[in-house]
């Protein structure tokens, strides 16, 4: 499989932006980024394994979601499609699903 062209939308920049605002380390957020752009079956594994993936229904149906890191509550929403991978937001439940 070919890795996913990344593309973000404005909600997502926003939120990235907020995230840096607060100080908060972003490297775990760009390793999951990146294991979603590899789009092999190993790194689906680890995003299913590691992060909980898993696909959204209602008002997100068609997208994916992940934890970023086990501990903690930070979550990445995104869907792919013809080759690319689209980021939609990042942040904690609560921001995300209000």
């Amino acid at each position: 499989m070919a890795n996913l062209i990344p593309d973000y939308t404005s909600s997502f920049k926003r939120d990235v932006k907020a995230l840096l605002k607060k100080h908060r380390d972003t490297s775990d957020l760009k390793e999951v980024i990146e294991l979603v752009l590899q789009n092999t079956e190993t790194a689906k594994k680890v995003l299913r394994q590691k992060h909980n993936a898993h696909a959204l229904k209602g008002a997100w149906l068609g997208s994916n979601e992940c934890h970023i890191t086990n501990a903690g509550d930070w979550l990445l929403i995104w869907r792919t499609g013809n080759g690319i991978a689209v980021f939609q937001r990042t942040g904690t439940h609560n921001e995300l699903f209000q």
